[in-house]
């Protein structure tokens, strides 16, 4: 029988010799979830005062740990809430066995002045040691032999699409994919689905081998395409186009229209470049730092 994760966390943190403070002033604990640098920054504080007057620096210390990783559990429960599929986050989390994960975590920093005491912790989102490599995604769940094919046959030259070059009519080579969302209620997410208006998945997670999802993230998430950050990403003749919808899975996957779509993976260098993670999604600026 599976735990509810809360229980889980709290018996990982009673294991390795955590327990909260009794009749403290509570610790207070910000965290941020920035997504241009692929990070999550969480601070810690508390008051050195009454029976926490007489704690060591190491108390202290592991205290503030304490405190960090169980608001470090309410972020990843919410990141992967937009990822769950037919079941609840929490199984999600419990699959993923992140307790080993956060046993190896350290505090960034730590200090003590004027009766104070803080602690940051900084997670990657993607690379070694992240938190990406540590969940459970459909990294790679279908063949690219598989997926060349059906892209084949699915787009071989279709009438009326736009999706050639008139000169010559062969399909246009495209260095990467950059869709434009800042109009409706997307919010950046570990694992950026994209559809087809007829309900044809062309991106995402499992359309990816796991060494390239977790060293480069599934997609890059900016506010204005003109940034360098979407220019090394999304190459320099990117595919640039509108999302239609953003109301799959509680709103973390795009739809982009079956006509963008033919053009982007008419060319096998095109879709070739899709595997390498060349997508970049714009999002309004305020999307971008996610506060918890």
């Amino acid at each position: 029988m599976k735990l509810p994760q809360i229980t889980v966390l709290l018996l990982f943190f009673v294991a390795v010799g955590v327990t909260p403070a009794a009749t403290q002033k509570p610790v207070r604990v910000d965290a941020v979830v920035d997504w241009p640098n692929n990070k999550i920054y969480l601070n810690a504080v508390l008051e050195v005062t009454g029976a926490r007057l007489g704690s060591s620096n190491a108390e202290l210390r592991r205290e503030l740990r304490n405190e960090l990783l169980k608001k470090l559990s309410v972020v990843t429960e919410k990141l992967v809430s937009n990822l769950a599929e037919g079941e609840g986050a929490g199984d999600v989390l419990i699959n993923a066995d992140l307790a080993e994960y956060w046993a190896q975590l350290k505090v960034s920093t730590y200090q003590l002045a004027e009766n104070r005491a803080s602690a940051t912790l900084d997670i990657p989102l993607r690379g070694k040691g992240s938190l990406l490599a540590h969940l459970p995604l459909a990294f790679n769940s279908e063949s690219a032999s598989d997926r060349t094919r059906a892209d084949a046959s699915n787009y071989d030259q279709r009438p009326g699409m736009a999706e050639y070059d008139s000169t010559d009519l062969e399909p246009l080579l495209y260095t990467g994919l950059v869709i434009d969302a800042r109009h409706l209620p997307f919010e950046p997410t570990l694992d950026a689905g994209i559809y087809t208006s007829s309900g044809r998945q062309i991106y995402g997670a499992a359309f990816l081998n796991r060494a390239t999802a977790v060293r480069r993230g599934v997609a890059g998430f900016v506010s204005d395409e003109t940034s360098a950050d979407a220019r090394r990403r999304a190459g320099k003749r990117p595919l640039k186009v509108s999302a239609l919808d953003a109301a799959r899975f509680k709103g973390n996957a795009l739809v982009i229209s079956d006509e963008d779509a033919a053009r982007l993976t008419a060319h096998s260098g095109s879709r070739d470049n899709l595997r390498r993670a060349r997508v970049v999604v714009l999002v309004p600026a305020d999307k971008l730092r996610s506060r918890y």
